[in-house]
């Protein structure tokens, strides 16, 4: 999961209330997802932020990028190029998204497991999550082979670890 800085929540707080204000977070979403995936390949970053160029020019380059996007996110995307600050759109993104979960009752939660999870055992892991959360839970499943076995599951700003890693660390420390 992506943390968003303080300047990243900043701008998507304030894009998403007007995502709010105009009814359709769905919407707005979409064409901030089209910002962050148009002008956030490393290239691109280095040019609209390279103080180089004139400010006009690199304003003229990121909107050329944009063509067929909503004004307010094309707004939002001037903005950030003209503070340099292009770099934060999949930082935004993540914050709207976080935003909207909030709003909509959703819980997001990042599964980590030490080999692949089949479609079953995912399905197993989001209804227990949703018995002990209440409400819709959303899950990604990472794969990291270096817990050994077992979960870590992360939903917002905490952490359950059943990792036979830990376990093993938790061990080493009572013998020690």
């Amino acid at each position: 999961m992506i943390r968003a800085s303080s300047a990243a929540r900043r701008y998507a707080e304030a894009y998403f209330w007007l995502a709010r204000e105009a009814g359709d977070i769905a919407a707005w979403r979409e064409q901030l997802s089209h910002v962050a995936g148009a002008l956030t390949p490393e290239k691109i970053i280095v040019a609209l932020e390279n103080p180089k160029l004139a400010l006009a020019r690199r304003v003229r380059l990121g909107l050329d990028l944009l063509e067929g996007v909503s004004t307010p996110a094309r707004n939002l995307a001037r903005l950030l190029v003209e503070r340099r600050r292009v770099a934060i759109l999949l930082e935004i993104l993540a914050h709207f998204d976080t935003l909207a979960d909030r709003e909509s009752g959703v819980v997001r939660a990042e599964v980590t497991a030490a080999v692949p999870v089949g479609d079953a055992q995912r399905t197993a892991i989001e209804h227990a999550l949703r018995q002990r959360l209440g409400g819709n839970v959303r899950t990604a499943v990472v794969e990291d082979p270096t817990i050994v076995g077992g979960l870590v599951i992360r939903i917002g700003d905490r952490v359950i670890d059943d990792s036979v890693r830990s376990h093993l660390q938790q061990l080493q420390a009572a013998l020690a």
